[in-house]
C-alpha cells in the first residue's frame, strides 16, 4: 500500500483537487484508494456528497470509523469537520499522540493507495497524517508566496521524520495553476526546478475552468469534462504517480 499525503502550508494551491482527481484517477486505473479527508473544512465529503456515521475524529478518538465507498474503487473518511478540530485538542496530551493515526489503520488491508488530504497548517492532525505516510506531495500554485509555502512544508517533514523517525520521502513538487500566457509561471517552475532538482513532477496542472467548475457539480474533472486540458493533465499526474509506485 502507498501511502500518500498531499499537503502545503499555503491555501489555494489546488490541495484538494489534487488529492480528489488523483484519487479518482488511480481508481479509475482499477487501484483501490482510500481518501482521508484531514481538513476540518471537509471539502471531500461535500464534493461526493457523502453520508457517513462516523468519521476521521471518531478514528482517532476511538480507533473506529465509517469508510464510504463514492465511485468503483474509491473509498472516503470524512473529516468530521469542526470536531475534527476538538478532537485535536483532545488528544494532544495523549502518550504517541503522534502515531494515533498510524495505529489506528496498522491493520488496513485491500487497498493499493491511501491519500490524506491535509489542512494548509501545522497541526497535530496534519503529524499524524505525515507520520502515517511513506509519500508526499506538494501542490505549489505559480506565485512566489506558494514556494514560501513549499519550503515550509519541507521543514515539517524533516521534523517529523525525526521526531517520529517516520519513513517519510517527498514524492513530489507538483506545479499547480500554470498560466502558459504568462511569463510568471514559467520564472516559477524554473526556481522550482533549481531548489528542487529531480523533485518536480513532469506534469504541470495547467490553469482551466473545468477543475474549478466540476466541485459545485459534485464530480470530477473526469466525470465532468473528459476533454479538457484538465482531465488530460490529472491523467498525465496519475500516471507517473504510478510509474514512482511500482
Amino acid at each position: 500500500m502507498v501511502k500518500i499525503s498531499v499537503i502545503t502550508s499555503k491555501g489555494g494551491t489546488g490541495k484538494t483537487t489534487t488529492a480528489i482527481n488523483l484519487g479518482h484517477g488511480l481508481a479509475l486505473s482499477g487501484k483501490r484508494v482510500i481518501l482521508i479527508d484531514c481538513d476540518p473544512h471537509g471539502d471531500l465529503g461535500l464534493v461526493f456528497s457523502a453520508e457517513a456515521e462516523k468519521n476521521l475524529s471518531d478514528l482517532l478518538r476511538t480507533g473506529k470509523t465509517t469508510v464510504t465507498q463514492v465511485r468503483h474503487n474509491l473509498f472516503l473518511i470524512k473529516s468530521g469537520g469542526k470536531s475534527l478540530t476538538e478532537t485535536e485538542l483532545a488528544i494532544a496530551n495523549r502518550d504517541g499522540r503522534e502515531f494515533i493515526l498510524r495505529n489506528a489503520l496498522s491493520d488496513l488491508r485491500n487497498c493499493d493507495f491511501l491519500i490524506c488530504d491535509c489542512a494548509p497548517s501545522r497541526n497535530l492532525i496534519n503529524i499524524n497524517a505525515l507520520a502515517l505516510s511513506d509519500q508526499v506531495i506538494i501542490p505549489v500554485s505559480m506565485d512566489y508566496l506558494a514556494l514560501n509555502g513549499a519550503k515550509h512544508t519541507i521543514e515539517m517533514m524533516r521534523e517529523v521524520r525525526r521526531f517520529t523517525r517516520a519513513n517519510l520521502d517527498l514524492m513530489g513538487i507538483l506545479a499547480t495553476q500554470y498560466d502558459v500566457r504568462t511569463n510568471l509561471s514559467q520564472e516559477i517552475y524554473e526556481v522550482l526546478c533549481k531548489h528542487f532538482p529531480n523533485k518536480v513532477f513532469e506534469t504541470v496542472i495547467r490553469v482551466n475552468t473545468r477543475l474549478r467548475e466540476a466541485p459545485s457539480y459534485g464530480k470530477t474533472i473526469f466525470e465532468y469534462t473528459i476533454n479538457s486540458t484538465g482531465s488530460e493533465d490529472y491523467f498525465n499526474l496519475t500516471n507517473e504517480v504510478l510509474r514512482m509506485s511500482q
